[in-house]
């Protein structure tokens, strides 16, 4: 069995401890109000990894994931549940407002992951009819701004309080096949517009690390 990984990782958390750095992990739930009028809102969750190597500054990794019920539209997807995946890498920097509290500004960028999964009662209609329709949605570039408050409950623990707008576009497939004769067809959904603004509450946790740096920066 290779150790290579487990040794890299090890490698880094040590000089991390080293460093005085703080690492911690923020789970946290979320909200989303998509921009575009096809889509509605629904909660959804996050969680990310961040590593803040001063007072001000750090680096998360974050994953999150909501659900976005589709009403359908004549040029883009048909009714159903789209699922919006991203993963990023974010650069936080933060300032101080008092004791407990601070202020954080934030950039990120990675990639979405998209599914989507046609309504079960639109799809027994097309195959009552003899036709089997098909609608996918690909993966592609996503990046956010946001803004947000973190609260010490302690040194080891803060609620975070974030606000983001996320940048998502990609494009769809769709195909139609008759059932009787075999006969398929194909098209593309151009310019899917996937945007939403984004509430989440999450408590962040610190694993190690100094907690000076890592909670109550000057």
């Amino acid at each position: 069995m290779k150790r290579h990984p487990i040794l890299i990782l090890a490698a880094v958390l040590s000089l991390a401890a080293a460093a005085r750095a703080d690492i911690y992990l923020v789970p946290a739930g979320t909200y989303a109000f998509p921009m575009d009028q096809p889509y509605s809102s629904r909660f959804g969750a996050g969680v990310s990894a961040g590593w803040a190597w001063n007072s001000r500054f750090a680096l998360e990794l974050g994953l999150r994931f909501w659900p976005v019920p589709v009403s359908g539209s004549i040029d883009g997807l048909s009714l159903g549940t789209l699922h919006v995946l991203p993963l990023e890498l974010t650069f936080r920097g933060r300032w101080a407002l008092g004791s407990n509290l601070l202020f954080y500004g934030e950039a990120g960028a990675g990639y979405a992951f998209h599914s989507f999964a046609l309504d079960e009662g639109l799809q027994a209609d097309w195959d009552a009819l003899g036709f089997s329709i098909n609608e996918s949605v690909k993966k592609g570039p996503a990046a956010h701004l946001g803004v947000g408050l973190e609260y010490a409950l302690s040194p080891k623990m803060a609620v975070d309080f974030g606000i983001r707008y996320h940048l998502l576009r990609t494009k769809g497939e769709w195909s139609i096949t008759d059932d009787l004769s075999g006969l398929t067809q194909t098209g593309t959904l151009e310019k899917l517009n996937f945007d939403a603004l984004t509430l989440s509450l999450g408590l962040k946790i610190s694993l190690f690390g100094s907690d000076e740096d890592g909670v109550q920066p000057e």
